[in-house]
C-alpha cells in the first residue's frame, strides 16, 4: 500500500510542537476529546512521513479546523502567561509571523516537506527554541535544544 503523500496547511509553531513531542518520545498522537482539534491526525501524518508538500499560515490550519475554540476562522482560546490572560489567536499569529521571518518562509507558498525538515535541522538552535517557547523555563528550553 502506497503512503498518502498529500499536502498540509500548518502554522509553523504547530509543526515545531509535533517535532518537540516526537522528540520527547510520543510515537503516536491520540485524539483530544476536550478541544476536538486534529493535532493527532496531522501529527501522525508528519511522524509517519505522509506529507508531500506543506504550506505555512499564520491563520487557521489543518489542525485548527475542527477545534471547538475556532469561531469564524479565529481561535477563541486563551492562556495565562506571567499571570496575564492572553488570546491565543493574536499571540500565535505574531509567533508564526516571527517564525516564518526567521526561517525565510513565505505564507501560502508550497514547499516540499523533506526540504522543510532539512531547513529545521539546519536552523534549529537554542535562540529559536526560546523564541517559540518563551513561556518555558531556561532549563526546559536548554533540554529541548540538547535533545534535538
Amino acid at each position: 500500500m502506497e503512503k498518502d503523500r498529500g499536502s498540509l496547511v500548518i502554522k509553523p509553531h504547530h509543526l515545531l510542537d509535533i517535532f518537540k513531542l516526537y522528540g520527547r518520545g510520543v510515537e503516536t498522537f491520540v485524539p483530544d476529546d476536550k478541544y476536538k482539534h486534529d493535532f493527532y491526525g496531522v501529527g501522525n501524518r508528519v511522524i509517519e512521513n505522509r506529507i508531500g508538500t506543506v504550506r505555512f499560515t499564520c491563520g487557521c490550519d489543518d489542525i485548527c479546523g475542527p477545534c471547538v475554540c475556532l469561531k469564524e476562522g479565529l481561535c477563541g482560546d486563551t492562556f495565562f502567561y506571567e499571570g496575564i490572560e492572553h488570546g491565543k489567536n493574536s499571540y500565535n499569529e505574531a509567533l508564526d509571523r516571527g517564525l516564518m521571518e526567521r526561517l525565510g518562509l513565505e505564507s501560502g507558498r508550497g514547499y516540499e516537506f523533506s526540504d522543510i525538515v532539512d531547513l529545521l535541522c539546519e536552523k534549529l538552535d537554542l535562540e529559536l527554541i526560546r523564541f517559540v517557547w518563551q513561556d518555558r523555563s531556561s532549563e526546559e528550553n536548554q533540554s529541548r535544544y540538547e535533545d534535538k
